[in-house]
This record gives structure tokens, C-alpha cells and sequence, in this order.
């Protein structure tokens, strides 16, 4: 294969790429109502059902069946290569995760839009002497397979996991402003139509006072709401860390997230009694409270410059709108969310003591161990009532250790470290890559001479 051209794609590529061109169009061929609406005999309420949705539901329908297709071809594959390997070398291979098979599925989903995008020039080049509907179906095949394998070969799946991942953090943080506007609209309902329906019984004088009243009802019922939701958040996370498959993707994540202290404590405090649940709706009403003066703030700017609402100022009202939900993210990106972190993690002052009863407690210390035998002379001039005792002399100084440890992280290797330094600063477990100098990456609880310096997490 090292000496295959670049510029084509492997039989791998091109493999999965025919497959997934052929199982999608076969199967849009096979639902098209105009196609093949009389050659096959269906019950008349699925073909009206998808006679009305015209062509959508079809390919909608062979679009998501991919994920479960590419599923089971990677199984069986993987069945059958480990058929071979048991025959040929008469060994068990590695077990493949069921996450694996899936990952090839939702691969195949995200990769077969743009294959129909970018397969559309060759697929018009094969249509240009065809004039019957067969003629046309294979066109459409070949050019998303054509499509579809480049797109294989330059790992657009690898691409598009990167662009996923940057939007995503865009989307959760919009997820989490959503979040910051709706719980106190919920928990604060109760107490406004309790205003509405006790408004003519109150004087107009106290009507100021009312709305006060009601503001900090609203405000107080929604860090009540804040801190439920983080507390069974909690509860939430630390399940789902118990039944997670190991290589699954977010499985880190969820374990990192499971050792904080605010998901350590809610397994043994009450709703009421966990501080940080308390702490953290109070961040979340501190964000809130700032989401409503720049409101405030940009509407009335907003109000300043377009006037009235009118038919030509739409747009500019709507690129406003749009502003004001990128300050409000970036609110919570840059501020709000590093103080959650903060605040779940535990207080920094922990963290030191923590370490610094590391390094008291670190095995194979670069300190040298007391010498034994002025230590038991120092425990029979004790049995035996002498007061003066001789000073403990260390031994011999031990050589210093060559860091030449590498920590593969965040896609790059990291060091080099010392064993130590990869117990105290790296905090490296069982199933961390490292490696020494330049030979391969291991797990570290693969080699023997890192077992006692793993953190159990």
C-alpha cells in the first residue's frame, strides 16, 4: 500500500464508499412512490402517507437506516476477520467495542450529505447519454461512491469531528443561557398569576411594592431551581458514570466529572445541605442578573438608534437580536462557566493541601530513607531510659532520576517527567498512554515499574 497514489482512494475507501452509495440510493429507489408505485403492492395507507411528503421521507428513511447498516457491516466484518485470525494463527484477537460499530454508522450518516453535494458533477457526466430510470439510478450511484471514497481517503470524518466540536461548544453554552431564562419562568409562574389574580384586591399605592415583591419571589424561586437542577445533575452524572462503556466517547469526561467535589458530596448530603448545589444556583443567578442589564442595556441602544418597530428596521432588530445572544455566550463562556468549574471542583486552597500531602505520602521519594540500624539503636537507648539519643543520619544519597517519561494528552505528547512527576503532576491511572524515550506508547498499568505510582480514580 506504500505505493498506492495519493491522489486515488484506497480499496478501503472506495469499498465503503460503493457501499454506502448503493444501500442509499437502492433504498430510495425501492421507497419512491413515482418508481415503483405499481410493481409493488403496499399497504394504500403507507403509499398515501408517503405520496403526500412527496420525496422527503424516502431519503430521510435511507438517510438514517446508513447508521444502522454500516452498524452491522462493520460487525460482521469484524465477525469474520476474527474468524480468519483464530484460523490462521489460532489465537483469540483483541474484542472490538460495540461502540466501534456504531462509530461507523453515524461516520457513514455524516459523510453521505456532502457525498451527494460533491458527487453531483461526475453523477451529471454519467447521466449526459442515459435517458431511463435504471441508467439514472446507476449515474447517482456511481458519482456518491466516486464521491463518498474521497471523502473516505482524506478522512473527512476526522474534519467534520473538529468542526463538530467547536460548534457543540457553542450550542451548549446556548443550551445553558436557555437554561439560566426558563427555570425562573417556571418556578416563577405560581407567584405572577398569584399577582394577576390579586390585583384588584391591592390599592394602586402599593402596586410598586407588589412588583418588588414579586421580582425577588421570581429571583428566589429560581436559585431554588437553579439548585435542584445541580443537585440532581449531580446524581444524574454519577449514575450514568457507573454503566458508561469504557471506550465509549465523553467516558473521561464523565469520570473526571464524577471525582468532583460536587458530585463526591451529593451521594451523602441532602438537597438542602449540599453547600455547592447552593453555590452554584447562586452563580447561575449571578449570570442571570447580568443577561438582563445587557438586555437592558443593548434595547435601549437598540431603541435609540431604530426608533419604533417598522417594517424596514426588521433586519437590523434581528442582527441586534443575534449580537445579543453571541454577548450573552460569551458571558457564560468566558466568565460564568470557568466559576461553575471552580465552584464543582473545589475551593483552590484544597487542591495544595492535597497536593502537598502527595509529596509527604509519594512513594520512592527522592529523599533517602532513615538509616534502620541508628534507628533500632535509638529505640533501645529509649527502652532503656537514656534520654540522649544520636541523630538519625540518612543513607547513602541515592542518584537523582532521569526524567525520560512521555504523556500522550490532548493529542501530543507531554514531558519528560520523572516517575514521580508523573504520579504528582500528570496524576496518570491505569489506562494513560505513556511511553519512555522513544519506544511505544503503553497503558501505564501495562508496565510493571509504574504500578505503584497509578492514581486510582
Amino acid at each position: 500500500m506504500n505505493n498506492w497514489p495519493k491522489f486515488l482512494p484506497d480499496p478501503t475507501s472506495c469499498a465503503r464508499g460503493f457501499a454506502l452509495s448503493i444501500s442509499f440510493w437502492l433504498i430510495v429507489s425501492l421507497l419512491w412512490p413515482n418508481a415503483y408505485y405499481y410493481s409493488y403492492r403496499f399497504s394504500r395507507m403507507y403509499w398515501y402517507t408517503i405520496r403526500n411528503s412527496d420525496w422527503e421521507s424516502p431519503i430521510v428513511l435511507a438517510w438514517l437506516c446508513q447508521i444502522w447498516l454500516f452498524a452491522f457491516y462493520h460487525w460482521g466484518l469484524t465477525k469474520f476477520a476474527e474468524w480468519v485470525e483464530i484460523r490462521r494463527h489460532n489465537q483469540q484477537p483483541p474484542t472490538v467495542s460495540a461502540w466501534q460499530h456504531w462509530r461507523e454508522g453515524v461516520i457513514a450518516f455524516l459523510t453521505l450529505p456532502a457525498a451527494i453535494v460533491m458527487g453531483i458533477p461526475p453523477t451529471a457526466l454519467f447521466m449526459l447519454p442515459l435517458r431511463s430510470f435504471s441508467g439514472a439510478l446507476v449515474a447517482l450511484i456511481l458519482g456518491t461512491a466516486i464521491a463518498s471514497a474521497y471523502l473516505y481517503h482524506f478522512r473527512f470524518a476526522k474534519l467534520l469531528k473538529n468542526l463538530l466540536k467547536f460548534l457543540w461548544i457553542f450550542y451548549a453554552e446556548l443550551l445553558k443561557i436557555l437554561e439560566l431564562v426558563l427555570v425562573p419562568v417556571l418556578t416563577g409562574t405560581p407567584f405572577f398569576l398569584l399577582t394577576v389574580a390579586t390585583a384588584e384586591i391591592v390599592p394602586k399605592q402599593l402596586l410598586p411594592l407588589t412588583t418588588f415583591l414579586l421580582v425577588i419571589c421570581v429571583l428566589l424561586s429560581g436559585i431554588v431551581g437553579y439548585a435542584a437542577l445541580q443537585y440532581w445533575s449531580a446524581h444524574l452524572v454519577n449514575w450514568a458514570a457507573t454503566w458508561w462503556p469504557a471506550d465509549s466517547p465523553g467516558y473521561g469526561r464523565i469520570q473526571a466529572r464524577k471525582a468532583w467535589k460536587h458530585n463526591r458530596t451529593a451521594t451523602s448530603q441532602s438537597f438542602v445541605r449540599h453547600t455547592t448545589s447552593w453555590h452554584l444556583a447562586a452563580n447561575d443567578a449571578t449570570n442571570l442578573i447580568y443577561l438582563n442589564l445587557i438586555a437592558i442595556v443593548l434595547g435601549a441602544i437598540a431603541f435609540v438608534l431604530f426608533g419604533e418597530s417598522s417594517e424596514s428596521s426588521e433586519t437590523q432588530e434581528e442582527i441586534l437580536g443575534s449580537a445579543v445572544a453571541l454577548v450573552w455566550v460569551a458571558l457564560w463562556h468566558f466568565w460564568g462557566w470557568p466559576r461553575e468549574v471552580e465552584i464543582a471542583k473545589g475551593k483552590p486552597e484544597a487542591k495544595k493541601s492535597q497536593s502537598s500531602a502527595k509529596k509527604k505520602r509519594s512513594p520512592n521519594s527522592n529523599s533517602p530513607a532513615p538509616n534502620p540500624v541508628e534507628q533500632e539503636l535509638n529505640q533501645l537507648k529509649a527502652t532503656t531510659g537514656m534520654n540522649r539519643m544520636k541523630p538519625v543520619r540518612r543513607s547513602t544519597q541515592p542518584t537523582p532520576e532521569v526524567a525520560q517519561w512521555y504523556v500522550f494528552r490532548s493529542g501530543e505528547a507531554k514531558g519528560p517527567y520523572t516517575k514521580l512527576q508523573l504520579w504528582e503532576i500528570q496524576e496518570i491511572t491505569a489506562r494513560t498512554k505513556v511511553r519512555r524515550g522513544e519506544a511505544e506508547w503503553q497503558r501505564a498499568g501495562e508496565i510493571p515499574e509504574l504500578a505503584s505510582y497509578l492514581t486510582q480514580k
